[in-house]
């Protein structure tokens, strides 16, 4: 790296050269400013905290009702009014005519999410890298892409259940012109091929959410930085790895966590229109298989245990997010 200035995000200065707002900061002098700050953030709490208590409201009493339904007896559909503490946790886990459907499903989710997540995100941040570019005719293709995140939900899986129709869907037509295919496939028939039907369809629903958050995020970014990177001669790669990357991390755990949950929660349309479960087991996830044991077979106890279960998980994930990608670094200009 040539000259004076320094572009890596998170990269460390020289203490020769460390301005004097930094030094002061150091030793302590700006006693007055970290004051400023703690009333600050006092008053955005309590800007916040009717906000906060709702949504914990909203949160809290559906998690602690399922608890109950889970620590509960419940005999086709109706409550026995006994409780039955940890006996349906112990069912989803151990009982042979429950627990193998039960981990089979909760790895079928597992794997759905993390495809359908590095998906979103590796084809999404491409997508916003050039929108930030800046082309001709840019607000039409931005227009055009969040169209499917605007169909809703039950339209989306109807017509992709329509695409992968074997018999008069668009998937068939296309791959016969294409010389692809000699005969007609069923995508949602096949075992092996079923669950990245379902995939492709969530994705292509939900990526445009991923697409305008990174792109907000690529936005906010200052172009200063970009022109220091310029004035020393890095190319695209570096610039991206250690300057875009970085500074893209807030935005990048903001992306995962929330299409973490959307992909562990909503994609019960697309299995209730397109698969219905099937075949046999193949596209079984754990929401579906939680329903069915609540509604369909009337065990709302053994349902809400994989509630609880469910909501582990999802917390797992957060969790794991929140502490891995941790935001630590910040861009610096010497």
């Amino acid at each position: 790296m040539t000259g004076d200035i320094a572009y890596e995000a998170g990269g460390s200065r020289p203490p020769h050269r460390m301005p004097l707002r930094d030094r002061r900061n150091e030793s302590g002098a700006s006693a007055l400013e970290r004051r400023r700050y703690r009333r600050t953030t006092r008053f955005a709490y309590m800007v916040l905290l009717p906000s906060l208590a709702v949504v914990g409201l909203l949160l809290l009493y559906p998690l602690a009702y399922a608890v109950v339904v889970a620590i509960s007896g419940y005999r086709f559909g109706a409550a026995t009014g006994q409780l039955v503490w940890a006996q349906n946790f112990v069912t989803i886990f151990t009982a042979p005519s429950t627990a193998p459907l039960f981990y089979q499903s909760l790895l079928t989710t597992l794997g759905f999410t993390v495809a359908s997540v590095i998906l979103i995100v590796v084809i999404a941040l491409p997508i916003a890298l050039l929108l930030n570019g800046g082309f001709r005719g840019r607000e039409l293709v931005m227009l055009a892409i969040l169209i499917p995140y605007a169909i809703p939900a039950p339209v989306n899986a109807v017509m992709w259940k329509w695409i992968f129709d074997p018999n008069y869907g668009v998937l068939n037509s296309v791959l016969l012109q294409l010389g692809l295919i000699k005969d007609y496939i069923a995508p949602t028939a096949n075992s092996s091929t079923a669950l990245w039907a379902i995939v492709v369809a969530y994705v292509w629903k939900f990526l445009p959410y991923a697409v305008f958050l990174f792109f907000a995020g690529l936005s906010s970014i200052p172009s200063a930085v970009y022109e220091a990177a310029q004035l020393d001669h890095a190319g695209p790669v570096r610039t991206f790895t250690r300057i875009t990357l970085p500074l893209l991390l807030p935005v990048l755990q903001m992306v995962l966590i929330i299409q973490t949950i959307y992909a562990l929660l909503m994609h019960f349309s697309l299995v209730w229109v397109m698969t219905n479960g099937g075949p046999g087991s193949a596209t079984t996830t754990l929401p579906w298989l939680l329903y069915q044991e609540s509604f369909a077979f009337g065990q709302l106890g053994v349902g809400g245990a994989m509630s609880v279960v469910f909501a582990l998980v999802m917390t797992l994930f957060v969790g794991l997010y929140l502490l891995v990608l941790r935001p630590r670094q910040r861009y610096q200009l010497v």
